[in-house]
Formats: C-alpha cells, structure tokens, sequence
C-alpha cells in the first residue's frame, strides 16, 4: 500500500516525507520544514477549532467536502487588516506511540505547500471572528492517501501594514483516515452512570435536604444526565449503574403521601413529587434499550465498608422492591464498580461471592500489559477466592479526555478529534484484529447533552467504530491477562473515614442485638429504617465530604441509642444489699420504655478481684411487657462473709448490651461451709475446754471435802 502512495505522490509531485511515519524516518532538516513545535511559538491570535464536518472523512471518497470551523481571537493591540486562513498536513501517525508524542508536543506540519484562502475580513485588536476552510479527502492540503492518523494545523496569517502577511496562530487537528481497507471496528462499550448521594438518613420519607428534587427537575444535573441516555437511544447501547437509593428516594417523592425535608425549625412538606415521577417515567421509557445495573443500595464504598468489618448486599428490601418496581422491573446486578475503579483483593472476595461477575475497574488497578501498542482490549480474567469474575477495564488517558469532552459548557471540537484518533489508532495498527474499549463517565457525570451526545454518537458510530453493550463486549471478546490485582499506595487515604465507618458498625452491632430481643412485626416497626440508613451512611459520595460520613454515622448512633436506652436495668435507691444466707436472691429491676415487648437476660458477676467464694445462677431469657418494669431474682451463692462489689448487667438475647451496668454493693451476713467449720470446731473447742475446767475444779473440790473430813475424824 505504501508504495503504491508513494509511487502516486511522486506522480503529482509531493515529497515522500508526505506519508513517511517520524518513528521511522528522521525529522527533514534541508526541506525547509521546522523542527520547533509550532504549539509553542507565542502567537498574539488564538484559534479554537468549532467544528470539522464530517469527523472523520471517508479517505475512500477523496471528493468528500471537508469543512473546518474555527474561532480567531486577536489577544494583542495589532490591527490585522487582512486575514487568511490554510491548512498544513503533518507526517502521518501509525502507532500508539506516535500519536501519544503528537498529542504531547504537536509536531511540524509543513510537509504540503499550503493553499491560503483569504477570509475577506479584518481582524481589529481584541475582537474575534469565524472562519472556515474547506476541503477533500483527495485534495493535495489534506492529501488522506494512507491509514493513519493525520496530524493536521489550521493556520491563521495576519497581513500588517509596511510588514505584510505573517503567520498569527494556529491549532492542531487530529483526523484518522482509513484507505482502502475496512478494518474490523473499534467496539465502545459506555458506562454512563445515574448516581446520586444519598439525601436521607434513617427515614425513609423525611429527607436531609431538597436538592434531589432540582437535580431531576428541568436543567438539573440528573435531568441532562438523562436527557443524554435519551439522545443516543437507538444509536448507542449504554450500560446504566443506578443506585437503587436514588430510584427509592424518587419514588417516595413521587408516592401519594409525599415526602417530609428538614429544615432549620423542623419539616416541611417537600415539593418535588411531579419532578420525581417524570424523570421516572423517562427512564422507565428508555430502559429496554440501554443495560440497566443497580449498585449496591446507596452505592456503597466497598474497600472502606470491607475494611471496617461491615457488610453490604445488592438485595433490596421488599418494600424498596415494591415503590421501584413500576418504573423498573427488569435489572441486574451482577456488575460491581468500586469507587475511583480500585478494589482490594478483600472486597472483590465479597462482591463476586455476593453475585458480582464483572467489575469495573481502572486501569491502574490492573496496569499489566497496559503499555502495549495497541493496548491491549478491556477485559480481562479477574479470579478470586470465589470464583473468577471478569474486569471491564478503562483506559485512564481515554477517561481523562472524554471527562473534557462530556463537560458543560466548553468546546470540545478539537477533544473529540483527539478521542477518535485514540480510538481509531487501534485499528490502524492492527486492522484485521478486533478491539474493545470500555470508557466511563465520572460516577456523578454532570454533563453539557449537546458535548455529551456529540462525544457518544461520535466514538460509537464512525465507519470504523461501533457501540457494544457490556454482556455483548464480555461474551465477544477474549480476557487479556494483566497480571495481579494491585492496590496503589493511597488508596486508602481517598477512602470514607475509618472513624465513621467504626462508628457505622457500633450501629449496626447495637440493632442486630435489638432485632434479637425484638419480634419479627416489633423489629419492622421499630428499627425499620436503620438498614438503610447504615447503608447511606456507608455511601462512597462521603469520600469527597468526609464530615458528612462523620454525621451521618453519629445521627444512626444517637438513634440507636435512644432506642436501646429505653431497655436499661433501674438504678436502686441504695447499690447496697444485704445477703443473709448462702443461697439468697439478689433481685433487680428491669423497665421497658419501647411501645413493644423486648426479650432479655440479666447477668451478675463479682467485680474484679471479688470472684472468689460468689457466683450466680443463669435465669434465662426474660420478657418484659411493654412500657412496664419486672423485678428479676437472681439466685446468687456466697461462701464467706465479706463485702462484695457485684456487677450487674442487661443484653439482649445475643448478649448485646442494653443500657448501662450497675455497681452494687453486697454485704453478706451469710457463714460459708469453712467459715461454719472453724466457727463450730472453735465452739467444741471452747467447750471441751470449758468442760475439762469444770471437771477439774469439781475433782479438786471432791479431794478438799474428802481431807477435811478425814482431819475432823
């Protein structure tokens, strides 16, 4: 192919360096071109490319008319009274590398005489004006006689007076091209996520704040979110993580009895409900034809969650389950995406053993074999220690350009000529191989609709690319190996707080010992909404406002403890009692301020260093009534006489707990079986001895008698 273009260049008299890759030829020196990056040369005239129709011209229809639009921004104090505008074509780019060192530091692109087309204006100091320049694919400025990326400048010269014209600015095109070949397309697969933080705590109809009810209502973030998946539908098959928190929250607002938000004096009735019940139509309207996966509820930040001992789950709750249900009742699951693309081996465990078979991962995660050229396709084998789960892969270069191109209000032209030669290039290099790329818009993507559906329609539907859902992506392609699973150093730093993560687990902790203690319609009624509300408290939108992770956490602690104060032992009038028999009762009294009966047991044991000679009996599950108070009796067993600090304590049936400890002081009256041994041997003794006494004095006085009546004889 390359020398059939080269034999046709010297026919119309083009110089070879024409179509010369610069990986594999040296930079001209005598041609005249310069090798001093025309990007870094100060101009006093900015140009900003609007447009090039179409994106990626057909180098197979070399009669294809080819339109640049640009802005021209005159930054200086000059006068231009006259102003022309040309194109200049650089060495074309076959390779990964090549394009990376273009997009780096723009290369010389004089290689073609330039055929300058007079604009017809001036271009006062200060102001701007637009201008165009057409062309053809075959024509000799763009001259798309190879597959390549083509590095192009469109060039701005200024004629100034007693001066004459002079080159003003200029900026840097991209344009792939493919001759006469059809390569086997670039397959896109787009994750486009609808994920918002969480905007209630424990309640489920009282809400923090209103701000769910802007983003969904007309020119709200989650509203052009949306209004994206709308524009592509039919063109683009997206995959769609939604939090199921965000559909439950909309739906509650939307439900018949409304919802309740905090204000600074108390509730007040929220107003979004029409917003919310609209956007959930809209999306119920689009679901079929886009791939619909829920988090985990409140999209939780599974490193930090798994790190602190908790759990979490992608199973709702049946009530959830039910208010969702009519805008969306065909989801999956089964894709897990950690936050900021990481996990660690930990937490990949837990979300493939929770029913996760893909993960959706950055590529510093996996960075093996990322710097081959072409980069390697973006899946790969992902095995754990419960089972093996496949990694959809981005690619941190695309992820940062596409983060410009979807952005609200800015030009993206010249981003998203630079997106498709990224994209283009993998088929250039190997055009007889297929080619997957996964690219993910930021987790709360607030997007300009017009870029966003421009860069989508654009990276999916060029004659060389195509749009690929997830499964299809999965089941067509084969796993690159990418080595072991890594975790960067800092990590952890971006991670939800350790501190607010440990106080979410006393939480979780304090309701499962109350859930114990509770019947099953008890438990509903009273700790209903800690489920979710430890799950929003574990959200991975704290990761960027830690303080709210912090309150969050002590909201659900001071809730459960006020639940779980209300079951307490009741502090005596006295801690001190009186035991007068080895086997007396020790009795306590047990209140229940819940609205529902509540099971318990209560334990007494000696406090440290009084064990010894006390002990007492387990009397096994207790339940108190609701709203009352029961005495319990504690049989108790004490061997010897002393004062004893004894500890007494209330839990729930799993031994969780309940309210605080209480000191008592018992004072035993009561002989132990070696106290009443030395006591009664003692006694015997004293006895024994008492009587040896009476026994000798009687004998002494038996003889007395007996001399003084010998001597009266």
């Amino acid at each position: 192919m390359r020398v059939l273009v080269a034999g046709v260049l010297i026919m119309l008299g083009l110089p070879l360096a024409a179509w010369a890759d610069p990986s594999d030829s040296p930079a001209p020196g005598s041609s005249g071109t310069s090798t001093q990056p025309a990007a870094k040369q100060p101009t006093p005239v900015t140009v900003t490319l609007l447009s090039i129709t179409p994106r990626s011209p057909d180098a197979n229809k070399p009669d294809q008319p080819v339109t640049f639009t640009a802005t021209v921004t005159n930054t200086s104090d000059v006068n231009y009274s006259d102003v022309e505008v040309y194109l200049e074509r650089g060495f074309p780019l076959f390779s990964q590398a090549s394009l990376e060192g273009a997009v780096a530091t723009p290369p010389p692109t004089d290689t073609i005489q330039p055929k300058p087309v007079d604009v017809g204006r001036p271009l006062p100091a200060h102001r701007s004006l637009t201008v165009t320049y057409r062309s053809t694919p075959g024509s000799e400025d763009m001259c798309l006689c190879d597959t390549a990326v083509y590095p192009y400048a469109l060039v701005v010269q200024g004629l100034q007076p007693g001066i004459g014209f002079a080159e003003i600015g200029r900026t840097q095109i991209l344009v792939p091209s493919f001759s006469q070949i059809h390569p086997k397309p670039v397959a896109v697969s787009w994750i486009w996520p609808l994920i918002e933080p969480p905007h209630r705590s424990a309640s489920e109809t009282v809400f923090n704040d209103d701000k769910l009810a802007q983003s969904v209502s007309s020119g709200g973030r989650l509203d052009r979110a949306l209004r994206v998946v709308e524009g592509v539908t039919n063109h683009v098959r997206l995959t769609i993580p939604i939090d199921p928190d965000l559909l439950d929250s909309l739906a509650v607002m939307a439900g018949p009895s409304g919802y309740q938000v905090k204000t600074a004096s108390g509730v007040t009735a929220g107003t979004g409900g029409e917003a919310a019940h609209e956007w959930l139509e809209r999306l119920s309207a689009v679901r079929t034809r886009h791939d619909i996966v829920l988090t985990a509820y409140a999209d939780p930040d599974i490193d930090a969650v798994s790190r602190a001992g908790l759990k979490w789950s992608t199973a709702l709750d049946p009530q959830v389950k039910t208010r969702i249900a009519p805008y969306l009742d065909d989801f999956t699951s089964d894709l897990t995406w950690p936050a900021d693309g990481i996990i660690s081996g930990k937490a990949l465990d837990a979300a493939v053993g929770g029913g996760a078979s893909a993960v959706l991962l950055s590529d510093a995660a996996l960075p093996g074999k990322n710097k081959s050229d072409p980069p390697p396709d973006a899946v790969s084998p992902l095995p754990t220690a419960t089972g093996v789960a496949t990694a959809l892969v981005t690619d941190s270069a695309l992820q940062k350009l596409t983060a410009r191109t979807l952005a609200e209000d800015t030009n993206i032209a010249t981003d998203l000529q630079t997106l498709l030669s990224e994209l283009a290039v993998r088929a250039v290099t190997a055009p007889a191989a297929p080619h997957l790329v996964v690219i993910a818009a930021s987790r709360y993507i607030d997007p300009s609709p017009a870029n966003a559906i421009a860069t989508l329609l654009s990276s999916s539907t060029q004659t060389w690319s195509q749009s690929v859902g997830r499964r299809t992506a999965i089941a067509d392609f084969t796993p690159v190996d990418r080595g072991s699973l890594v975790v960067p150093a800092d990590a952890q730093s971006a991670e939800v707080p350790s501190a607010a993560m440990d106080a979410v687990l006393r939480t979780q902790q304090q309701v499962t010992s109350l859930r114990g203690a509770l019947d099953n319609a008890a438990a509903l009624t009273l700790l209903g909404g800690f489920n979710s509300g430890i799950q929003r408290a574990q959200s991975s939108a704290w990761r960027t406002v830690p303080a709210e992770a912090s309150t969050r956490a002590a909201e659900l602690n001071m809730a459960i403890d006020t639940l779980t104060s209300k079951v307490h032992l009741v502090e005596p009038t006295t801690p001190n009692y009186s035991l007068s028999s080895s086997n007396s009762p020790l009795v306590v009294t047990v209140a229940n301020g819940l609205n529902e009966p509540v099971k318990v047991r209560v334990q007494v044991v000696a406090g440290r260093g009084n064990s010894q000679g006390f002990s007492a009996d387990e009397i096994g599950v207790q339940t108190v009534p609701a709203n009352s108070r029961i005495k319990v009796s504690i049989p108790t067993h004490i061997n010897r006489v002393s004062r004893i600090q004894v500890l007494a304590s209330l839990t729930a049936p799993d031994g969780g707990q309940l309210g605080q400890q209480l000191n008592l002081n018992v004072r035993s009256t009561a002989l132990g079986g070696i106290t009443k041994i030395v006591t009664f041997g003692a006694a015997a003794v004293l006895i024994l001895a008492l009587l040896i006494r009476l026994i000798r004095r009687i004998r002494r006085g038996y003889a007395s008698h007996s001399l003084a009546t010998v001597g009266a004889q």
